[in-house]
């Protein structure tokens, strides 16, 4: 579904003003956030559970209150596909895949990714991202930028949005800044960084299982590094006073009404290749 022409050009005119104007504006940033996330909205499978996507929403808008961009209107989507991955849009705009909630244990598992998704945004990853792409490949789709998931049988449920919005998938530095981040972010917010160590763990146990074929497993291909930052993130750990953890909150109720009720849902679609960011 292309965009409408009022909307295609209004995000064509933020698109280059990010190239040719130097950092953007706050506004500019969430207008275009806005207008990608409602292609993301149209075409992708959004899961419509209201206790699960309540959930989402809460956690993850509790997290980003905590931090230095509090007053954007942070908003959390869920999408529905056996994917382990999730994204963020400039201004606010996050997507956790089915996936990833299915294969987190913990509350504290979900905030580690949560607040790092969140900490790309404070840090304004996405915008830069789009200031260097544009002008180098326009007219390529967001999608074939943010997952190179332009070709195959997940491009049927695709993203197709026109123009010039490009979204490259992040390097390692900005994942290095978005982990730090995201440890500081759970912790403001009285969740244990530790379910953050954990889900790494986790997932790479996985991906060893899988002889690294493990196609859902998109976080490796778009997040480098796995074991470097499970080392970090145990740097951090050790580095905390010892009683710095007391009284951090490691799993809820909620999480556990939303594991039981996910796994109560018909299964969330198999799609090789689905993409991620």
């Amino acid at each position: 579904m292309p965009l409408s022409r009022p909307r295609r050009a209004v995000a064509l005119a933020i698109a280059s003003a990010l190239a040719a104007c130097g950092p953007a504006s706050e506004d500019e940033e969430v207008a275009l956030g806005r207008e990608t996330a409602a292609q993301m909205d149209a075409q992708l499978p959004l899961l419509a559970d209201p206790l699960v996507t309540r959930y989402v929403d809460s956690l993850g808008t509790a997290i980003a209150r905590r931090t230095a961009r509090a007053d954007l209107a942070w908003r959390f989507a869920v999408v529905d596909a056996d994917v382990v991955n999730a994204f963020a849009l400039p201004g606010g705009f996050i997507y956790v895949y089915r996936g990833l909630l299915e294969r987190a244990g913990s509350m504290s598992e979900l905030a580690g990714v949560l607040g790092h998704e969140v900490e790309h945004v404070v840090r304004r990853h996405s915008v830069e991202q789009m200031r260097k792409a544009q002008g180098a490949q326009t007219g390529v789709s967001i999608v074939c930028s943010l997952t190179g998931w332009c070709q195959g049988p997940a491009a049927q449920i695709g993203i197709q949005v026109g123009g010039s919005l490009l979204f490259a998938r992040f390097g390692r530095e900005a994942e290095r800044e978005a982990d730090a981040g995201a440890f500081d972010n759970v912790r403001r917010s009285g969740i244990d960084p530790e379910g953050m160590r954990t889900f790494f763990e986790q997932l790479a146990e996985e991906e060893r299982r899988a002889g690294g074929g493990a196609e859902a497993l998109a976080w490796f291909a778009d997040h480098p590094g796995t074991g470097d930052r499970i080392a970090e993130i145990e740097r951090m750990l050790g580095a905390l006073p010892a009683d710095a953890r007391a009284g951090l909150a490691a799993d809820d109720a909620g999480f556990q009404r939303v594991r039981a009720r996910l796994a109560a849902l018909p299964p969330a679609r198999r799609v090789e290749g689905m993409p991620g960011s």
